[in-house]
């Protein structure tokens, strides 16, 4: 069984670990590279996320089952709206001091409206992400009112891979035969399982041919594993 609690254990030079089995989804694949988040607490221990299992979304069609998710949690979506309020407040506080109005714009009205809209456009507080993962399947789904969109790519079948910097995170943009989506790091990093899972499929996807965007190579730390010169061999081999 591959060694999962070693970080960036690639299974040995000669190889990449072993693609995990569709339905007992062993063995697990080691952590991922690129992986910016910090030690996880316990998903029962995390207040800002949803532990309930009939919460837990049902695999795409044909898939076998989930091995890793991750859903806001209601007091997560409090919290989070708090928060974004406050800021707003601090912001329009700062303003209003740095042009010598005091704090007299909270006297308007029409600045609470644009406040509780501002807040409430930033922070959805009626939209409900899910990321999960199988053996060799990612999943997102959105659900807006009690609406459900979801969309989920083949892993070990990725056709095109680019990722760019944002800010302190960057976003990665998969494709699959099907089509494809772009998430950040620091959604897909949500769960480190989940996130363990997605570069795995990566790697066998790049060594089996898939087009990868020279910043992906560095952002994703590719030229750290055997992928890239597999697809290479491989490439020689035609």
């Amino acid at each position: 069984m591959t060694d999962a609690s070693t970080p960036g254990s690639m299974g040995g030079s000669a190889g990449l670990p072993p693609r995990p089995d569709s339905q007992t989804g062993e063995p697990f694949p080691p952590h991922g590279l690129s992986y910016f988040g910090g030690e996880q607490q316990p998903p029962d221990a995390d207040p800002t996320r949803e532990n309930r299992l009939s919460w837990r979304p049902e695999p795409p069609p044909g898939k076998g089952p989930v091995l890793a998710w991750h859903r806001e949690s209601r007091s997560g979506k409090i919290m989070g709206a708090v928060v974004g309020l406050a800021l707003m407040l601090a912001l329009v506080a700062g303003v209003s001091l740095v042009r010598g109005l005091g704090l007299s714009a909270f006297k308007y009205w029409q600045l609470w409206v644009v406040i509780a809209v501002f807040t409430f456009l930033t922070t959805s507080p009626f939209t409900y992400l899910t990321y999960a993962a199988g053996a060799d399947w990612l999943l997102v789904e959105r659900s807006r009112w009690g609406i459900k969109k979801r969309v989920w790519l083949d892993l070990y079948h990725l056709t095109k891979i680019d990722a760019s910097y944002g800010g302190t995170t960057f976003h990665l943009w998969l494709y699959g035969k099907d089509g494809g989506f772009s998430r950040s790091s620091h959604e897909l990093q949500l769960d480190r399982r989940i996130w363990d899972l997605v570069y795995n499929g990566i790697l066998h996807s790049v060594a089996n041919g898939a087009q990868v965007s020279n910043q992906a190579i560095g952002i994703l730390q590719l030229g750290a594993t055997p992928a890239l010169k597999m697809r290479d061999a491989e490439h020689r081999d035609l």
